[in-house]
């Protein structure tokens, strides 16, 4: 499981995300990774999963992607099971996800923050208010 963050390099509209999730949700599918995309105010918050190596080259190409700038990588672990395993990509605004994790750390910033607080309130928002 990989969580990265990064702040687009060009105006953020519905049309760039939509095409964003579409092109993830295709690729990820073929590639068997599967994960949940946070987006919004100048910000992405990624977490993926799937086989290593896998997630590894959608890293590194994601970092080669011109619409990303100041990319980290926060938190990155083995997993024996998945928690996305029925998205090849969802997706949370990361307003609503952000209302969440500072009721438990309200000084939270992606960039310098537990990576690990992230994820699990990326996984508690998803049990709370989605299904696959």
């Amino acid at each position: 499981r990989l969580l990265y963050v990064s702040q687009p390099t060009g105006p953020v509209t519905t049309s760039v995300t939509g095409s964003i999730l579409r092109s993830s949700i295709a690729n990820n599918k073929a590639a068997d990774i599967s994960g949940v995309l946070c987006q919004g105010t100048g910000l992405y918050m990624q977490v993926l999963e799937g086989e290593r190596s896998a997630v590894n080259k959608l890293y590194v190409d994601i970092c080669k992607d011109q619409r990303h700038t100041d990319i980290e990588l926060p938190h990155f672990e083995e997993v024996t099971e998945r928690v996305f395993y029925a998205w090849s990509m969802d997706y949370i605004p990361i307003s609503t996800l952000y209302e969440m994790i500072k009721i438990q750390n309200p000084d939270f910033d992606p960039y310098i923050s537990s990576g690990k607080l992230a994820i699990n309130c990326v996984i508690d928002y998803l049990r709370l208010n989605d299904a696959p």
